[in-house]
């Protein structure tokens, strides 16, 4: 079996699964975004960007708090849901298709910006480091959520496994262009941008173990940006979801638990 390219880097793909993503997965990894939006500790009037946005969790938890923020993504389909979302909170354009390795942003533009599961998904994150960094003002804030467990989180989990234990012949993708699931890697990161590590946070929570419908019916939301998943036909990936299902006998009570890293990190003065 030879993998394709991943559909992680499509904006396409990311259309395909915002309205799914939004209904399913936000409720799930917003709480992550929270979390890092209340270490962040900024001030009521801060001038925030989220950079790749998705359906907008940290943007929301921003405007929620009085920021003026604005959240990019190069999927226009997550960008309308998160728009939509921001304008019973705020008015005024705050969701806005961009390349978050090349931001139209003048530099020092922001009191902070965060990245919540996203720059490390870029297929250069280190531009993504770079241009967070650009358009921070001096001394300004840059916060980073990334996934512990390389596979992902929730029942993305259980997918990689299951193209393990199919696929023994083949390295398992990564949705990650680059490993950054350590505190050392993360603080590597932000300083190859020219940023000073403060602190990196581990936050986790447990994901409720899914019905076996939910695998059969949200299995691309998990797992189609892999490139696995696209050499597959329906019929194997409905065998491929079953098999990620079974998995599911053999979790705790509490379900999947999931840890993020929350870096954060200082521009110089």
């Amino acid at each position: 079996m030879t993998v394709k390219a991943s559909a992680i880097h499509d904006p396409a793909h990311w259309d395909s699964v915002s309205a799914n993503y939004a209904a399913e997965a936000d409720r799930m990894t917003g709480r992550y975004a929270q979390a890092a939006w209340e270490l962040a500790a900024l001030p009521r009037d801060a001038r925030v960007l989220d950079v790749a946005t998705g359906a907008g969790a940290l943007l929301l938890a921003a405007l929620r708090d009085g920021a003026d923020a604005v959240g990019i993504d190069f999927s226009p389909g997550m960008v309308a849901i998160a728009q939509a979302r921001a304008a019973e909170i705020s008015s005024g354009e705050r969701a806005l298709v961009m390349d978050g390795q090349r931001l139209d942003f003048p530099g020092g533009s922001f009191d902070a910006a965060f990245s919540i599961f996203g720059v490390f998904m870029f297929p250069d994150p280190a531009a993504g480091f770079a241009e967070m960094a650009r358009v921070l003002r001096p001394g300004g804030l840059a916060v980073v959520a990334v996934w512990e467990n390389p596979g992902g989180a929730g029942p993305a989990q259980l997918f990689a496994q299951t193209a393990q234990r199919l696929f023994p012949d083949q390295p398992v993708p990564l949705p990650m262009a680059r490993l950054f699931n350590s505190p050392a890697l993360l603080d590597a990161a932000f300083a190859e941008a020219g940023l000073r590590p403060t602190t990196v946070h581990r936050v986790s929570y447990a994901w409720p173990a899914p019905p076996i419908d939910w695998f059969r019916e949200h299995a691309k939301l998990a797992y189609g940006w892999s490139p696995v998943w696209q050499l597959l036909d329906d019929a194997q990936r409905t065998a491929f979801a079953e098999e990620a299902a079974a998995l599911v006998a053999d979790l705790p009570p509490e379900g999947i638990t999931s840890t993020a890293l929350v870096g954060i990190a200082r521009k110089p003065q």
